[in-house]
């Protein structure tokens, strides 16, 4: 996306505002209506005028495009063997176990993502308790597609990731770090509609320089009260 052309991507940014305000309706009832209870489709077209924007950062800094694929690979590398081993070590247990690879694409990634930086601007220093706070956050509202494997291998895969990011404290400040975390959640899930916290923990933080003011308004009207 960050590859193709400049006025290529206004049009798809301008399109999906288009159907971010179709959604809403246009008549006032029905506005007034989904405003008052968002639906599904408005956090759809939502999240896209924000992926517009972060795309169009990225062009813009490269060095954080270069980042976010770097820890993107560190995830699919490092953190998904030690995964890849928990999973080993319980399929005598639980034979699905043995379809690690198959069974965990969809919205575990994203969501390990969203936890972990959801908790990790309020636990200041203590970067140890981030893990165990994100397990908590996992409990309280499962994501989508959340089931007995993610369940079982969630502790390790938290560890795992946050021992991706933190061992890159050294190279990167905070900061940037929690904000690559965030675009790496928001590109890499597959149906944001399904999965608001994408949006609510990781995309709507990013605020003003980054978001632009109406992507700001769209995804906290799609999101309505926290």
């Amino acid at each position: 996306m960050v590859d193709s052309p400049p006025d290529m991507r206004v049009r798809r940014r301008e399109g999906d505002e288009q159907n971010w305000y179709a959604a809403v309706g246009f008549d006032e009832r029905t506005r007034c209506a989904n405003l008052a209870s968002p639906t599904p489709e408005m956090l759809k077209y939502a999240v896209e005028v924000g992926r517009g924007d972060l795309v169009e950062y990225l062009a813009r800094h490269p060095r954080t495009a270069r980042r976010v694929g770097e820890l993107g690979g560190l995830l699919a590398t490092k953190a998904f063997a030690e995964i890849r081993g928990e999973a080993g070590r319980r399929s005598a247990q639980h034979p699905d176990m043995a379809r690690i690879a198959a069974v965990l694409p969809g919205h575990f990634w994203c969501s390990l993502l969203a936890a972990l930086v959801g908790v990790a601007d309020r636990v200041d220093q203590v970067v140890d308790k981030v893990p165990a706070q994100a397990r908590d956050l996992l409990e309280e509202e499962p994501p989508p597609e959340w089931g007995a494997v993610q369940e079982l291998v969630a502790d390790t895969a938290l560890e795992a990731v946050w021992e991706c990011a933190t061992g890159l404290f050294a190279l990167w400040h905070p900061a940037q770090l929690f904000l690559v975390m965030r675009v790496l959640a928001v590109f890499i899930c597959p149906a944001p509609a399904r999965h608001p916290d994408v949006a609510r923990l990781c995309l709507l933080p990013l605020g003003r320089g980054i978001l632009q003011d109406a992507a700001t308004r769209m995804l906290q009207q799609s999101l309505g009260p926290v």
